[in-house]
């Protein structure tokens, strides 16, 4: 029978009659329109993350169907100063919050049902000194979130609500100068990640200057003591940070304490993965099949320290992330000047949690992850052992 001596619609009308309404309605679909559509979020199944090699499918399937530059994974020679020529700049300085050469780390349970984020907040920086030790009222502020991916926090990031209470709190004791800014993982562009999970109407709200980095100059640095990142390829540790941090006195880190499926995991020191260059990340971080990840992703911060680190812990993944994993809801805010305090102390909160089902890289002595041992290697950081920090609870 021709398509000439039935119609199309008589047609599906009759496969419904004897065939069923289902294999009709697969017809009626058309080709090419009958598949899974992968979500450019969220996994077609939710248990992705339990396969390293299946979720980094569903980032390369991001890439391919999302709304990206053509150039958006290539290091231009004019997006950087100096003639890409690299520059001596670092912000490197004391460990404001420290006592008798102990790295100070505070530690409180969050207000139940997060009723006092403010106030939460407020506490746990008291603990270590208060934001006077570090900040000054003077100071051009940088707070530094992570903006990884547009998922629901703590997949994607710093949850909104706990950026705008800091940005208030800070508001409210003086600090006026502030800067929100960062990139987002491959998972981009940064600016639909920022619409998507809100910061800009958190900074509107909040009247906070928002930048987006992806939209500024970059600036080459070599980082002599790497042993890793910027060597790849016979390189001489050079790569690219952010041209705009030279415009700040202060940085502030928000990480989301929680693991990660390539890096370990992912607290205040891979939250510094946002200031590299993303050519440099796909050339350097996530080279020789992602097997350097975490002693790469340390020596980022070879040329820079954040002043003040609160890391939510409120809601963690114990295996998978940094996007999708195994959730529990510790309950927990720190705050530190120590990047490798701050996050051996959340290696060992995770362990607590299923300690059978926190295998993701975690499932070792706190001291000899491999991020841990890389800053500790190269000097990134305060401390080196237990003995060189001081647990303040709230």
């Amino acid at each position: 029978m021709s398509s000439k001596e039935i119609s199309r619609r008589k047609f599906f009308e009759q496969v419904a009659k004897y065939c069923g309404a289902g294999v009709a309605a697969l017809g009626l679909m058309g080709p090419g329109r009958a598949h899974g559509v992968p979500d450019l979020d969220v996994p077609a199944h939710e248990g992705v993350w339990r396969m390293r090699d299946s979720q980094l499918m569903q980032f390369g399937e991001f890439r391919k169907n999302a709304p990206l530059p053509e150039d958006y994974f290539l290091k231009k020679p004019e997006q950087f100063i100096n003639d890409g020529k690299p520059v001596n700049w670092s912000h490197l300085h004391e460990n404001w919050y420290a006592e008798g050469g102990k790295s100070l780390l505070g530690m409180i349970m969050a207000t139940p049902l997060d009723k006092d984020l403010k106030g939460d907040i407020k506490k746990v920086v008291r603990l270590i000194g208060g934001f006077g030790k570090s900040l000054k009222k003077t100071d051009r502020i940088l707070i530094k979130p992570n903006m990884n991916t547009a998922d629901p926090w703590p997949g994607g990031g710093t949850d909104p609500e706990f950026l705008e209470a800091l940005i208030t709190v800070l508001k409210d004791e003086g600090y006026e100068n502030l800067t929100v800014a960062d990139t987002c993982g491959p998972w981009g562009p940064t600016d639909r990640v920022i619409k998507k999970v809100g910061y800009d109407s958190v900074c509107s709200r909040t009247k906070t200057t928002l930048k987006n980095w992806e939209k500024f100059k970059w600036m080459n640095i070599r980082n002599a003591k790497a042993e890793f990142l910027g060597k790849f390829g016979g390189g001489d540790g050079t790569v690219g940070y952010p041209e705009d941090l030279r415009n700040y006195d202060k940085i502030i880190y928000t990480p989301v304490m929680k693991t990660h499926f390539l890096g370990g995991i992912t607290m205040s020191l891979k939250l510094s993965v946002g200031l590299l260059h993303r050519a440099d990340r796909g050339a350097q971080l996530h080279t020789f099949n992602h097997i350097f990840v975490a002693p790469a992703a340390a020596e980022i911060n070879l040329p820079i320290r954040p002043d003040l680190i609160i890391m939510d812990g409120r809601r963690s993944f114990i295996s998978g992330g940094p996007s999708h994993g195994e959730q529990v809801k510790p309950g927990m805010i720190l705050a530190s000047g120590d990047q490798v305090a701050n996050d051996v102390m959340g290696i060992k909160i995770l362990q607590e949690w299923y300690p059978n089902m926190a295998q993701n890289k975690i499932g070792m002595y706190a001291w000899y992850q491999k991020q841990i041992l890389q800053a500790v290697k190269v000097g990134v950081g305060y401390a080196k052992k237990d003995d060189d920090i001081k647990l303040v609870l709230g």
